[in-house]
């Protein structure tokens, strides 16, 4: 699921940069904001992977607080702080009177370790506060076992019940006249992690009944087919509804974090995981076991990926600028630049995850002598 859902992820940011290049209104702008709706589920479905690898990994074992939070915060604080600072410096190359005076970037260092400001961290941001609620949660889910599928539906309402909030209020609040520690909650909801709660909790609830709801969504590949195509027909329904008849703008029609992204997100997850149970059932046939080997690579550098792509995607926009292709043929670009960020990303994040200690900020761990064991950190996140 990591590697397509990466995928998924850069697709989304192709289609969101070229769609920022359309007219308004146009046939182009509005298939462009249908296929970056369609691709949105990725940021609840990485959400919702973290929290199944970590209550897979854990919910059964014995562990102390102490010792989760020194081993796990330190495995993402690292990539955390070094891919900050790395993205302020990058920024530099290219950002007009960027200030390189050791003051204004200590400032602008701290500021972003605070407020997770620099491209796509805040999920990194989001993690580690979930690694930090992690053993509170775990008691909460084992003295609620007996009661897993009410948790779950309780939790579906409220995150049903934040999303309604954020679209018709928090969206349209004038947020500089809140109090401060208000309006750091609300001006930094999208990496706050109650904004997110659901999908930690069905992660959760998934690895407490995996074998049972596992076997439930085998039996029934048709079901979940049928639900996904209806749940990209109704989330395309909603679009044309907040658009035309409720005049949204293009960002607030194409907002993640809005009501319609749950119930679809949850089916797309649900889809993807099926086709990956049925995958393994198959991928050791004659056919397909070339394919298998390369679907492992990019899961295994997913992490590095993810972190590793606005620089790629920085560049091949610069190559795109210079082509100055229009139409059809600017068009015909997307699913090449997508493909080209994630394989460029991927084997970057590789040989970076090949030199010992750097190999941590793409998430991997590596030591000096040959013989010692290499295993991705990722997997935690």
């Amino acid at each position: 699921m990591r590697a397509c859902i990466i995928l998924g992820v850069i697709f989304v940011h192709v289609f969101s940069a070229f769609d920022a290049q359309t007219p308004a209104f146009s046939r182009t702008n509005i298939s462009l904001d249908l296929l970056t709706m369609a691709f949105h589920f990725t940021r609840e479905a990485f959400m919702f992977i973290t929290g199944l690898v970590l209550f897979y990994t854990y919910y059964d074992r014995t562990f102390t607080v102490w010792s989760f939070w020194r081993k796990r915060l330190s495995l993402i604080a690292v990539p955390y702080i070094a891919w900050t600072a790395l993205y302020i410096l990058f920024t530099g190359t290219y950002l007009n009177h960027f200030n390189w005076a050791w003051q204004s970037l200590a400032h602008r260092f701290g500021h972003a370790l605070l407020t997770a400001n620099q491209f796509f961290l805040y999920f990194l941001l989001v993690s580690m506060q979930l690694y930090v609620l992690f053993p509170l949660i775990v008691k909460m889910v084992r003295k609620l076992e007996r009661h897993l599928w009410w948790l779950v539906s309780v939790s579906f309402a409220l995150e049903i019940g934040i999303m309604v909030l954020n679209q018709t209020v928090l969206n349209h609040l004038d947020v500089s006249r809140l109090p401060t520690w208000l309006f750091i909650l609300v001006h930094y909801r999208d990496r706050f992690i109650l904004t997110y709660q659901f999908w930690f909790v069905a992660g959760a609830a998934l690895s407490v009944k995996y074998n049972q709801v596992k076997n439930w969504v085998s039996s029934r590949p048709g079901v979940v087919g049928v639900a996904a195509v209806l749940g990209i027909l109704v989330l395309w329904a909603t679009y044309f509804v907040e658009r035309f008849g409720l005049h949204m703008t293009d960002g607030e029609a194409v907002d993640v974090l809005q009501p319609i992204m749950i119930p679809y997100a949850l089916i797309v997850a649900t889809l993807l995981w099926s086709i990956g149970l049925k995958w393994t059932r198959v991928m050791a046939e004659p056919g397909l076991r070339r394919v298998t080997p390369v679907i492992r690579f990019f899961g295994g550098v997913s992490f590095g990926i993810f972190l590793l792509h606005p620089i790629a995607l920085h560049y091949l926009e610069q190559i795109d600028n210079r082509l100055h292709l229009h139409g059809a043929a600017h068009l015909v670009l997307i699913p090449f630049t997508a493909v080209l960020a994630y394989v460029l990303s991927g084997f970057a994040a590789y040989l970076i995850g090949k030199i010992p200690f750097v190999s941590y900020i793409v998430g991997t761990k590596t030591r000096l002598r040959r013989s010692s064991a290499r295993a991705p950190l990722s997997k935690a996140v």
